[in-house]
């Protein structure tokens, strides 16, 4: 009875473990090109207008970006349930959100407002929340790559289909316990 009750209690450390929001932050404040190895830049096409491996340019606080869409990769995507970052810019357009199913989320107005080179800039706050992923979103503006900057992405997932690191490790410390019990039943059995 102690075993199915400690098996219980393990399943239950496990099921929480995979459940739990996640809220990751990229606020390019390392110095360069750290961001490339983190979350972001592992979960998605972004890139540094300046090439991979290279500094901010005159940016002190930002990144210069290098694609007018940024994508998800599908499994990440799917699991974003809101996004929001800090855009600058020298150009006027828009920024079009979309899911994993490719519906347009929302449309949302940039105003040039060339505020990229002082830390901290000057920028314009843009978010969306969806409960289908977001997949991708998209700068309209002719002339983005190289005259617009974002800056502190912060993005809430269902970490129950992509685990943080920590919820990872909890959850293999739960199948050793239940491991181990196992083991020592059978050897108690045996004896």
């Amino acid at each position: 009875m102690k075993f199915q009750h400690s098996l219980a209690i393990a399943g239950l450390v496990l099921a929480a473990a995979g459940t739990q929001a996640a809220t990751l932050t990229e606020d390019f404040e390392a110095p360069f090109p750290a961001w490339e190895s983190g979350w972001l830049a592992g979960n998605s096409n972004l890139t540094n207008y300046y090439g991979v491996g290279a500094g901010r340019g005159n940016n002190p606080d930002g990144l210069w970006i290098g694609e007018s869409t940024i994508d998800f990769n599908d499994a990440f995507g799917a699991t974003v349930t809101s996004i929001k970052f800090d855009v600058a810019t020298w150009v006027n357009g828009s920024i079009q959100f979309f899911d994993s199913s490719n519906n347009l989320l929302s449309v949302q107005t940039v105003t040039a407002n060339f505020g990229a080179y002082t830390d901290p800039g000057t920028y314009e706050s843009f978010a969306v929340s969806s409960t289908t992923g977001i997949d991708h979103f998209t700068f309209t503006a002719v002339s983005t790559l190289g005259n617009t900057s974002i800056d502190n992405v912060v993005v809430v997932t269902n970490a129950g289909v992509v685990p943080e690191p920590a919820n990872v490790a909890l959850m293999l410390a739960g199948l050793g316990l239940v491991g181990g019990l196992a083991r020592r039943r059978q050897s108690r059995n045996a004896a």
